[in-house]
C-alpha cells in the first residue's frame, strides 16, 4: 500500500529528491515550497499522487492550511518529513541579531511549527513518522557553523525527548544526520555575515579543510533515507554518509574521553 509523505522544502536538494524518488516508487507526496512555481513540474510526473502547497515554516497559518490540504486530498499523513532549513556561515561576533534570530525561526520553531500542526493527525491515526532533518553538525560544531550547529542542535535535543513522548501514540521519529552532500546548502540556501580580517586564519583553515571534503550524491543520501525510514525498524538518528558517521563517532569518543578524565573529581561535587 502506498503512504502519504508530507515534506517541506522541495524545490531543491533533498526535498526535491524525497519527491521524485517517492513518486517513481508510487506513493503519495504532499510536497511543500515557499514558491509553488519552483515545483510545478512534480504535477507531471505523478498528476494523481502528487500535491503541492505552498509552505514558508515560519507561517503557522500556511502550515495549518498544507496540513488540511492534506489530509483532505489523500485523507491522511503517513510520514512528515522537515527538511526545509538553511545555513549560516560565520563568526560568532560577525552574525546580526537578524540573521541568528532568522536561523532559529526557520531551522529549530519552523519544525516546531510543522510537528504541532501535524501532530493531531498522527494521534487521530494512531500512527506516523516524524524525520527530522539535523545535520552532523547537530552532534558536533566548528567554526564557522555555530549559529548552525546550535540550531541543529536543539533539532537533536526535542527530537529525542518527542521520540518518548509520542512513542505511545504509535508516533516515530528519526532525526537525520547528513554530511556534506552536493546541495543548494552551499550556494543559494547559504546566509553569510560581512567578515571581520582578524578571523582570516580561521576562515584560511576552514577553507583548507572543505577542499578535502568528500562531497556525497544528494541521490543516494535520500534513496538511503527512504529506506531507513521503510525498514520498520528505524533508527532515532540515522548518519547519512561515511563522513558524518565518523565524524560523529570520533566527536562522542572524545566527548566520552573527556568525562571518563573528569569523572571522579565530578563526584566529588555530590
Amino acid at each position: 500500500m502506498s503512504k502519504v509523505w508530507f515534506i517541506t522544502g522541495t524545490s531543491t536538494g533533498f526535498g526535491r529528491q524525497f519527491v521524485e524518488q517517492l513518486l517513481q516508487a508510487g506513493d503519495k507526496v504532499v510536497a511543500t515550497a515557499r514558491k509553488l512555481d519552483a515545483i510545478q513540474d512534480f504535477k507531471a510526473l505523478a498528476p494523481e499522487r502528487a500535491h503541492l502547497a505552498a509552505l514558508d515554516v515560519t507561517n503557522k497559518e500556511q502550515i495549518q492550511s498544507a496540513v488540511q490540504e492534506a489530509v483532505d486530498v489523500f485523507g491522511k499523513i503517513d510520514i512528515v518529513v522537515n527538511n526545509a532549513g538553511y545555513g549560516l556561515f560565520g563568526m560568532l561576533e560577525e552574525y546580526t541579531d537578524e540573521q541568528i534570530r532568522k536561523q532559529f525561526d526557520v531551522n529549530v520553531l519552523g519544525v516546531l511549527n510543522v510537528i504541532r500542526a501535524t501532530l493531531p493527525v498522527f494521534k487521530s491515526q494512531g500512527s506516523g513518522h516524524y524525520v527530522n532533518f539535523s545535520s552532523f553538525f547537530g552532534a558536533w560544531s566548528m567554526p564557522p557553523y555555530s549559529i548552525y550547529a546550535a540550531s541543529k542542535f536543539a533539532v537533536e535535543g526535542f527530537s529525542e525527548a518527542f521520540e518518548t513522548e509520542f512513542a505511545s501514540f504509535g508516533i516515530k521519529t528519526t532525526i537525520v544526520e547528513p554530511s556534506v552532500y552536493a546541495t543548494a546548502f552551499f550556494a543559494d540556501s547559504l546566509d553569510q555575515t560581512e567578515k571581520k580580517q582578524e578571523y582570516a586564519p580561521l576562515y584560511e583553515a576552514y577553507e583548507n579543510g572543505f577542499s578535502n571534503m568528500k562531497i556525497g550524491d544528494p541521490a543516494k543520501a535520500v534513496q538511503f533515507i527512504i529506506s531507513a525510514v521503510n525498514s520498520g525498524n528505524p533508527p532515532l538518528r540515522l548518519p547519512v554518509g561515511s563522513q558524518a558517521a565518523y565524524t560523529i563517532r570520533d566527536a562522542y569518543t572524545k566527548r566520552l574521553e573527556e568525562i571518563n578524565t573528569w569523572i571522579e573529581r565530578s563526584a566529588e561535587a555530590d
